[in-house]
């Protein structure tokens, strides 16, 4: 085989201009043997293909998609690598799969065939002889396919197939010239219209179910009396022996794209019946499925039939004899579609019903209004949304609390999108979504777009529309203009608007009620669009919550006026409908004290998703060794969608300290048009005591500090939306106050308070790739006394072993003082363990700044060098430069979380204190750590150290309690930005 590269596609047709609609046409025939054993398709298949294009064709391109399985380099590999799923890259060789054996052949004739090795699943043949316009060649081949275990759509476990992307298949050719793609798990396809006639050899004690009619009178009898068989109460889901007899069984289908079968000799059957509304026709309803699921399926043929009702009554008829549901395996969504049955995942029984609906009507989307699923994957993924909703919607509400769940994840995780900016254009190429935006924009967003136009069109003339796109594209390939020309010529009203604007924009939908004013018998409302997307916009009336007026707003940007018929209103409110992704601005009311502000407060946490700007109030309970515990409350307004203004505050009172403390954020964020994705200006205060004293005083003294930290910090923008890259430079200015004791008098501890002034410049780099991720973060500190340079890199190596990995941080630093005194500068310097008494910038949380010969003395910060040993002076300081190396490594342990670590580093200009402390100036540790909460909590149990630690150890608390007071923890709460932590929770969840 020969490489090619995909720029040949420009070379392969005399392409001429056509002004009338033409489509290819295959007619497929394949006879297949399953090998149950080794899991294995033997198979041969011919097709005739005729061009029914104006051009002369010289190739064919041929999908050979099982060849996406083949190794972890191929497009979808890659793709899942993207996206986070690991499950394919680790998986060992005899758990892949490929199509091989392929020797094709053109009207008898030996043809080569090329394969380029960046893209194995698509191949090109070269015609003998021109493929004139007009006529047809048959394409025959052999081919062997090794069925993978399930990581996408095409699969086994154990001796149940899903088998679907198998065959050798053509690449669409029209008129924007050839479409190869490859096989990927987000992306889905584009395919020629035409006839399958397959014969499947397999097992007898199989039940099938496939593309199109079952031709055979015998399997038919059996599956009928299958689908009338109750269902014993001592079922259960063990795969019985296979038979040693072996069945053939034939399937034919017309005016479909593509052919999928699914094989379990479990499933149980079940059959019902429905007519195709506008035409009467009958068809039959199938759904198989695992004993264990029998309640869960029990209505599964019912939701099949309401989606042929359903569909068929607002877009057009189902021509097809039959519409089936079978239960899988699949590891690309909660279902897959084929023309004239589904495959639906063990994961959706949550919710079933819906996912069946949506899977079946699939069958319009693309199944007969054939798009290019691949580049224009919202024209059967939302449009068939936008109608399973529809449906869902006509039935008996399903009330129940995992399909309310559902409908409000859809809702927060789209407007959270919109809010933070990182929403993505609908009409663009299924690879080039992220994983989140894949879902949320393609299925949900197109579902609120579509909604809209319903709602201005009408819903008579919506309808009118779909059904003069269903009758003038079915079987066809329809692309978006064709889409809006269909929509267009069923209303007077002008789509402009809508088609491309607002239907394929990336900007926030965001609308404000300005003001309204009541004169004579009309009341005129001035509105605002926040966003520049040109659009029209419905206010309704209400008085008493009674719906008194509604009205369209011309389409328009910046500010407009519209006049309402009536006077007597209490409440304006932009319509439900439409995607206002800030919903508290959307109302304006007659009385109160503000027309358009209104709070809603709540307990704990919510969403933002109504006509109310919320406050969210908790109890809050903290500790540290000299304020002892805490009680106060926690107000803040942080939620989802995220709020431009947002904050937290924690007023906290100390029994302790007969004292009030506490902490807060506050910030607030613009999203810029260029270089940068965001800006957030943040504001961080917090008090609390650090110290104490009480010998020889009447009452315990105490020592408070006091910080503010102000600055903003910048995210800059990636080109590539599929960036694993992030990227910040943030400035900080602190103002610190410290109380100092300054001596006691009578009884009585002095106490003066000093102020200190920082800044601190940072950049951060963070690459999340899904293998090997890294960052890095350079750092400038400046004080009145000291400047501080820093990097800081780190690294995730993975083993050839899921979820195991070696952890390495790299730290350099170097130190100035400017102030020459020692006794100043100290504080400052550069630390290999890094402790509660180096945090002068009071940035992280600790038990007990000042504490000695306790636990809370034992807590350390990964910072600077890293180590875990917690020794305090200058036997773990620089006061010129610091390089050192920290490594941790994932044991074989199963999901212990305990690792090894081990830390070394170069620490010159070493004054021991003690008196048999070395002047070396190298220094190491090793030993054993566990990780309870990633990233904030860990413990560390050095055994092995360096002998600068050891002396410490010993001469500071005895041969019998150093190894107790070796031991350290971490709680690096610092590491939690809480302005941002809506989006960094999201962020976890989707990975």
């Amino acid at each position: 085989m020969k490489p090619f590269f995909s720029a040949l596609i420009l070379f392969t047709t005399l392409h001429t201009s056509a002004q009338t609609y033409w489509q290819q046409h295959v007619a497929t025939k394949i006879d297949v043997r399953l090998d149950d054993e080794a899991h294995f398709l033997h198979a041969r298949e011919e097709f005739v293909y005729t061009n029914n294009s104006p051009d002369t064709l010289r190739n064919l391109y041929i999908h050979v998609w099982p060849n996406a399985y083949k190794n972890d380099h191929t497009p979808f590999a890659q793709q899942q690598d993207r996206n986070g799923n690991t499950s394919f890259y680790y998986s060992p060789n005899k758990d892949k799969g490929y199509i091989d054996s392929l020797d094709f052949t053109v009207d008898g004739k030996n043809v080569d065939h090329y394969i380029a090795e960046n893209t194995p699943d698509i191949a090109r043949i070269d015609l003998a002889y021109p493929l004139l316009p007009g006529k047809s060649i048959k394409v025959a081949t052999p081919f062997l396919v090794k069925i993978p275990k399930v990581f996408s759509r095409l699969g086994h476990t154990d001796q149940a197939y899903f088998i679907s992307q198998w065959f050798p298949k053509p690449a669409v050719y029209d008129q924007k010239g050839w479409h190869p793609i490859s096989y990927l798990d987000q992306g889905e396809f584009f395919s020629e219209f035409g006839s399958y006639d397959v014969t499947i050899t397999l097992p007898k004690n199989y039940v099938v179910m496939a593309t199109g009619n079952c031709m055979d009178e015998k399997e038919n009898t059996w599956m009928d009396g299958l689908s009338k068989l109750p269902v014993s109460d001592s079922a259960n889901d063990n795969t019985p022996t296979s038979s040693t007899e072996l069945k053939t069984i034939h399937f034919h289908e017309d005016n479909v794209h593509d052919f999928a079968w699914f094989a379990d000799k479990r499933w149980i059957v079940r059959k019902d019946s429905v007519k195709s509304p506008g035409t009467e026709h009958l068809v039959y309803t199938w759904a198989a499925y695992l004993p264990s699921y029998k309640k869960i399926w029990a209505d599964a043929t019912t939701y099949l039939g309401e989606t042929v009702k359903h569909y068929g009554k607002w877009v057009g008829p189902y021509p097809y004899n039959t519409i089936k549901a079978v239960l899988g395996d699949m590891h690309a969504g909660g279902g897959m579609e084929y023309p004239t049955v589904t495959i639906i995942d063990k994961t959706a029984a949550l919710n079933f019903r819906t996912v069946v609906i949506h899977e079946a009507g699939h069958n319009w989307f693309y199944g007969m209004l054939g798009s290019n699923e691949r580049d224009h994957p919202w024209m059967d993924e939302g449009m068939n949304t936008f109608y399973e909703k529809k449906t869902t919607e006509a039935l008996t509400p399903d009330t129940g609390i995992l399909s309310k769940l559902s409908k409000l994840n859809e809702e927060l995780l789209y407007y959270q999108l919109a809010a933070s900016h990182t929403d993505q254009t609908i009409d663009q190429t299924a690879s080039k979504f992220t994983k989140l935006n894949y879902g949320l924009d393609v299925y949900y967003k197109t579902w609120l777009m579509l909604r809209v136009l319903e709602q201005y069109m009408g819903e008579a003339d919506f309808e009118k529309g779909m059904k003069n796109y269903y009758n003038n594209w079915h079987y066809k390939h329809p692309y978006p203009e064709n889409f809006r020309d269909c929509m267009q010529q069923s209303t007077t009203k002008n789509l402009d608007w809508f088609f491309p604007g607002m239907l394929f924009t990336d900007k926030k939908i965001d609308f404000t009620i300005i003001n309204a004013r009541r004169e004579n018998d009309k009341t005129t409302v001035k509105l605002r669009n926040n966003s520049s997307v040109l659009s029209p916009v419905l206010i309704n009336a209400f008085s008493n919550d009674s719906l008194v007026c509604k009205k369209w707003t011309a389409p328009f940007t910046g500010t407009t006026t519209i006049d309402l018929p009536v006077t007597e209103w209490d409440k304006l409110k932009i319509d439900h409908f439409f995607p206002d992704a800030k919903s508290a601005n959307d109302i304006y009311t007659k009385g109160g004290l503000s027309h358009r502000f209104h709070l809603g407060i709540r307990g704990f946490f919510g969403v933002n998703t109504d006509e109310k700007y919320k406050l969210f109030v908790a109890p809050a309970v903290a500790y540290n060794q000299y304020n002892g515990v805490m009680g106060g409350l926690v107000i803040h307004n942080l939620t989802m969608p995220e709020n431009r203004l947002r904050f937290i505050l924690t007023p906290l009172y100390s029994g302790a300290t007969n004292s009030f403390t506490g902490a807060g954020s506050m910030g607030y964020m613009w999203y810029p048009k260029r270089a940068f994705q965001e800006i957030l200006l943040q504001a961080d205060a917090k008090s609390f005591h650090y110290n104490e004293s009480y010998a020889g005083l009447t009452d315990r003294a105490y020592t408070r500090y006091i910080k503010l930290e102000v600055g903003p910090s910048f995210t800059l923008k990636e080109k590539d939306p599929l960036s694993d890259a992030t990227k910040m430079l943030s400035v900080k200015g602190y103002s610190i106050w410290e109380d100092q004791f300054a001596g006691a008098s009578a009884g009585i501890e002095k106490i003066n308070v000093k102020q200190h002034l920082y800044g601190v410049v940072r950049y951060e780099h963070f690459n999340e790739r899904t293998y090997n991720p890294f960052s890095y973060t350079s750092e400038v500190q400046v004080g009145a006394d000291f400047a501080k340079v820093t990097l800081e890199g780190k690294a995730r190596v993975d083993y050839n072993t899921r979820k195991k990995s070696l952890y390495v941080r790299a730290f350099l630093g170097k130190f100035f003082a400017i102030n020459g005194d020692p006794a100043v500068t100290s504080r400052y310097q550069l630390n290999s363990s890094y402790s509660a008494t180096n945090d002068y910038l009071y940035d992280g949380t600790y038990i007990g700044r000042n504490a000695t010969g306790n636990v809370a003395a034992q807590q350390v910060s990964i910072q600077e060098g890293g180590f875990k040993v917690p020794v305090f002076g200058r036997v773990s300081r620089s006061d010129n430069y610091m390089a050192t190396i920290n490594l941790e490594t994932d044991l074989p342990l199963g999901k212990l979380p305990i690792r090894i670590f081990a830390d070394a580093g170069l620490i010159p200009n070493i004054k021991a204190t003690i008196a048999n402390n070395s002047s070396t100036t190298f220094l190491y540790e090793a030993g054993l750590s566990v990780h309870l909460i990633k990233d904030v909590v860990y413990i560390y149990l050095p055994i092995v150290m360096s002998g600068d630690f050891q002396n410490y150890l010993h001469d500071t608390y005895g041969n019998r309690n150093a190894f107790k007071h070796g031991i350290s923890f971490t709680m690096m709460f610092q590491n939690i930005n809480w302005l941002r932590s809506p989006t960094s929770l999201l962020k976890k969840l989707v990975n």
